[in-house]
């Protein structure tokens, strides 16, 4: 099961139940599933095919997940980005993963702006809570990528989530993380820091 399944299974059971709450708002199952289809396919207008890496930096944050459900949707390979990493750090996870398109909260803008130049395959910066220069803002991406997805494509394995190290002993690496049917979400190995891994 994709990620994005078991949120479509919570909203199967109950539409109206709620799914997230912060700062005095709630969002039901339905209402999440309808704001992770739209991304879905605006991922994949923008051009983001299965298996790409998409990024997410934020802190707990109800529309970040929701990226992350709409990540899941579009088949993409979600890579969450620890804000509290150095910006070095980030930009050799960044580098490793290979993410081409980048969700962010604008506190972290300084951090990817300082990070960007040296990211060439980043092909994309969407600010999800305002405008940050050189970047999308979230409302205005979505509306003018605005389509219905393509769900074709459900595989019972594949890999669904690279998550980086923090890099205390040496370069961080990355953890893949693949759906398995049957067995969940399982660790397959971890790469890229050979100091580390060796």
């Amino acid at each position: 099961m994709r990620l994005a399944d078991y949120l479509d299974k919570g909203a199967s059971l109950g539409p109206d139940r709620p799914c997230l709450t912060a700062d005095g708002a709630t969002w039901t199952y339905g209402e999440v599933r309808e704001h992770t289809v739209a991304i879905a396919g605006a991922l994949q207008r923008t051009g983001i095919a299965a298996g790409d890496r998409v990024a997410v930096l934020s802190t707990n944050d109800p529309l970040a997940l929701t990226c992350v459900f709409g990540i899941s949707r579009a088949g993409a390979v979600w890579c969450p980005v620890n804000p509290r990493n150095e910006a070095e750090e980030n930009r050799q996870l960044f580098d490793l993963f290979g993410c081409r398109f980048l969700f962010f909260q604008k506190k972290f803008g300084e951090l990817v702006a300082r990070i960007r130049t040296d990211l060439p395959q980043l092909e994309w910066l969407v600010c999800l809570d305002g405008e940050f220069d050189g970047a999308l803002d979230f409302g205005t991406w979505l509306s003018e990528h605005r389509s219905e997805p393509d769900e074709g494509w459900h595989p019972a394995d594949g890999l669904c989530l690279l998550a980086g190290t923090g890099g205390t002993t040496g370069k961080p690496y990355e953890q893949s993380w693949v759906m398995c049917s049957g067995a969940g979400y399982v660790l397959v190995g971890a790469v890229g820091g050979a100091d580390d891994c060796a």
